[in-house]
């Protein structure tokens, strides 16, 4: 990796951002006090927060309308 070149230009090289984002999407509402998931259902809830975080409610109001 050239770390130099890439904090030259202001990008992130640390893991940090990534790893607070699992723990805010993945975190917050699977684990919530007597959750259980399944494989699919954990996949589904996932993929719901990380657009509702993302504020992509055009692709969650499609998916809406599609179920």
């Amino acid at each position: 990796m050239q770390y130099g070149r890439f904090r030259a230009q202001g990008l992130m090289i640390g893991s940090g951002p990534v790893e607070a984002g699992c723990k805010v999407v993945v975190g917050e509402r699977p684990k919530c006090s007597g959750m259980r998931w399944s494989g699919q259902g954990a996949d589904n809830i996932l993929a719901i927060r990380t657009r509702a975080l993302n504020r992509q409610w055009d692709i969650l109001e499609r998916a809406a309308k599609a179920a």
